[in-house]
């Protein structure tokens, strides 16, 4: 084992490690408060409350989500360990609000998440230096500090799975000795993972074993201690994982209705299940909607790349350009382990085609494993100084090469988790290529500017539209005087409200690449990095909600003239445009509806619809020419739209 810096094994590096866990464990509960609730997390509430009602008033919902509306089918399949626990924990501090208890112990859970992975660094390496490295490595990913503060299923999941894995390799150092406390960490940390998400809990049962396997057949005193006095110590060794296990299988069990209806089969079902969800959804990647289960093969991997921080990634490379010295210097357990544990889910993804979802959340709990070796990478190159004094140059370049995103971590506030690295041009390069709010953080700050500057309408309420699902929870307090509603984005001309609220998710990627989105009439938007990912729009005219009405019953006059004042009063509303359109030209105002139709392909270039409605009001005036270019566009874009379904 090189003794890779100078200080590598002092207290200087012991001390520090544990002064910034220490200060990551109480600084992020602290800043929780600032984040807004998740995409998922008004479900995960009621799932919350839907096994609470199944414990204490026998209500079977929480077993069978089926026969409800896409958002919660296959509910059943998850654990309910958080979501659980934060509903009991409600009940007892109910002057708590909810958000804000889970959001605390969501971030807690990071913070261990990062805590734990230092910690892991440090056993396989057995140098402090490498597990203050890894551990300044994930804190300033700002993807992981930012949805370890609302994310309630992988950010648990991680945490869980590293804790498990790091007890298990102590119980394998450390054996004999400490098994008890190493089995109840082991214990903990599955107990976490598979009480909420089963297919994980059942997957790391097998990251379990390749350790085992792998430090058992490379590690010859570890052998040769287990296998004397008749492999005495061989048994009690498996007893004793054998027995964690079991008691972590409870755990996850006890607050989990449909797993408890058939412990054995059910978590099957479930890692089936998740191997390839059967929910179809529409994910945002490199420019192009596709359904979530025809994305590029590379798809995760390359989110890992491009939504780190870049030192990271090029460590990672480091380590794998040095395996073989990896290999000399820190064993070939410790080397190969880590190539497994880092690569196996994602290359097993891509051999399965499985589905995915948003950016690369469900591999959360492999990163710990991508910064040990970015950490371990790193630390290799200072076997190439010969100077000792100089040996501490790795973590002087660990900490510059995170500069840009501990500046981002630190002025973005609250918004880390929409991170890009300088791979792809950091947020700007990747807006309109990639998702960025997409787990809609925006919403709480959105709804802080509505509470604090809507103008109030004495004698009614206020009414917020948004479409965000769960935005309901942000005005909890304030029911006296704001009502709200779901709106698509693409109907909110059509209905009531005076403010409405929207993310950059399902946003059109040319509206995004062209500056189209937000509508420049925005009263308020959240930006990050100078990128703009959410906005609050206020009604200037109530004209389009009548006109779409009058429009319905073919009453083309009217709906001109009601559309005529609804976008003059928002000229960048390309869908009210687009009606607009179609009532001039339904009067015979074939030009004013070739103007406003082309007003809405300047706002959206994306929509084939827009430029088909084009070519007829071509075709109606008798332009050949316009309406076969009107059409070709049409074909382009549509042919395109196919091609990313197949």
């Amino acid at each position: 084992m090189q003794q890779a810096l100078s200080f590598s094994e002092s207290k200087f590096w012991k001390i520090g490690f544990f002064i910034i866990s220490a200060l990551i464990l109480v600084l992020m509960p602290m800043l929780s408060h600032s984040y807004g609730q998740s995409g998922d997390e008004w479900l995960q509430i009621e799932y919350g409350q839907h096994i609470w009602n199944y414990f204490f008033h026998a209500d079977p919902r929480a077993l069978n989500y089926d026969d409800m509306s896409l958002q919660y089918q296959g509910q059943q399949f998850y654990g309910g360990f958080f979501d659980f626990i934060m509903e009991i924990f409600h009940h007892w501090f109910p002057a708590i609000p909810l958000l804000l208890l889970r959001h605390f112990f969501n971030a807690l859970m990071g913070a261990l998440l990062m805590v734990f992975t230092g910690l892991f660094a440090q056993r396989l390496s057995k140098q402090w230096s490498v597990g203050l490295i890894a551990l300044l490595f994930i804190i300033f990913s700002p993807r992981i500090f930012g949805e370890s503060m609302n994310n309630p299923k992988d950010i648990p999941v991680a945490c869980g799975f590293i804790i498990g894995m790091y007890s298990w390799l102590a119980l394998m150092q450390d054996f004999p000795k400490k098994h008890l406390r190493n089995a109840l960490g082991i214990a903990i940390g599955f107990g976490i993972t598979f009480g909420v998400r089963s297919a994980a809990g059942l997957l790391q049962i097998g990251y379990f074993c390749i350790m085992s396997l792998l430090y058992y057949f490379t590690n010859k005193d570890f052998k040769a201690l287990l296998v004397a006095d008749n492999n005495k110590l061989l048994k009690k060794g498996i007893l004793i994982a054998a027995v964690a296990v079991m008691i972590g299988y409870i755990i996850g069990l006890l607050t989990w209705p449909w797993g408890l209806q058939s412990p054995l089969s059910h978590p099957i079902e479930s890692l089936k299940e998740m191997t390839n969800r059967s929910v179809t959804l529409r994910v945002f990647f490199e420019g192009v909607f596709r359904p979530n289960s025809n994305q590029p093969w590379y798809y995760e991997l390359k989110w890992i790349m491009i939504s780190n921080p870049a030192i990271v990634v090029a460590s990672v490379g480091l380590f794998l350009g040095l395996w073989l010295k990896a290999k000399k210097e820190y064993g070939f357990f410790a080397a190969s382990f880590l190539l497994f544990a880092a690569f196996f889910t994602p290359l097993y993804m891509i051999y399965k085609k499985s589905s995915v979802h948003d950016t690369w959340r469900h591999l959360f709990f492999i990163y710990p494993f991508w910064v040990t070796m970015a950490a371990l990478g790193l630390n290799l190159v200072s076997g190439f100084i010969k100077n000792k004094q100089a040996q501490f140059i790795p973590f002087i370049v660990a900490v510059l090469g995170l500069t840009p995103a501990i500046a981002w971590t630190i002025k973005e506030h609250p918004n880390q988790y929409v991170y890009f690295n300088e791979f792809v041009g950091g947020i700007a390069g990747a807006n309109g290529y990639y998702d960025t709010d997409y787990y809609q953080n925006t919403g709480l700050q959105s709804a802080d500017w509505i509470i604090k500057n809507a103008k109030k309408i004495p004698g009614k309420k206020i009414t917020v539209a948004s479409n965000m699902l769960g935005f309901d929870k942000y005005f909890a307090k304030d029911t006296s005087w704001i009502s709200w509603y779901y709106v698509r984005y693409n109907d909110r001309h059509q209905k009531d409200w005076d403010y409405y609220v929207n993310y950059s998710r399902y946003v059109s990627a040319e509206q995004l690449q062209n500056g189209k989105w937000p509508p420049t009439n925005a009263s308020y938007m959240v930006k990050a990095g100078g990128v703009a990912i959410g906005a609050v729009l206020e009604r200037k005219s109530k004209a389009g909600i009548d006109a779409f009405a009058a429009l319905q019953q073919k009453d083309f006059a009217k709906a001109a003239t009601l559309y005529a004042e609804c976008t003059k009063a928002d000229p960048t509303d390309e869908n009210a445009l687009a009606n607009y359109a179609i009532a001039l030209a339904s009067t015979g105002n074939l030009d004013g509806a070739i103007q406003a139709m082309n007003q809405a392909v300047t706002l959206d270039a994306g929509r084939g619809d827009f430029y088909q409605m084009l070519a007829q009001i071509y075709q109606a005036k008798g332009d050949q020419a316009n309406a076969q270019q009107a059409m070709n566009n049409a074909n382009a874009i549509m042919m395109r739209e196919q091609e990313n379904q197949e």
